[in-house]
C-alpha cells in the first residue's frame, strides 16, 4: 500500500510540475508580447527556457510513475 501512495505522490508532483511550467510559459509569453524592452526580453526568454525544462521534468516524472504502475501490475497479475 505504501508503494501506491508513493506513486500517487509522484503523479501529483509530475502534474504540479506540468502545471507550474505551463503557468510560467503563459506569464513569460504574455510579458514578451506586452514588453518590448530588450532587458526584459532576455529575462522573459530565460523564463521560457525554465518553463520548458519544468514541463519536461514533470513529464518525465509522470512517465516514470506510469512505468512503475505497469511493472507493479505485471508483477501482481
Amino acid at each position: 500500500m505504501a508503494d501506491c501512495a508513493g506513486m500517487l505522490g509522484a503523479i501529483g508532483h509530475g502534474l504540479q510540475g506540468l502545471t507550474s511550467g505551463f503557468d510560467r510559459l503563459d506569464r513569460a509569453a504574455a510579458s514578451i508580447a506586452r514588453d518590448t524592452e530588450s532587458d526584459r526580453l532576455a529575462s522573459n526568454a530565460v523564463d521560457l527556457l525554465k518553463a520548458t525544462h519544468e514541463v519536461r521534468a514533470g513529464a518525465a516524472v509522470l512517465r516514470a510513475a506510469d512505468e512503475m504502475t505497469g511493472t507493479i501490475l505485471d508483477v501482481f497479475a
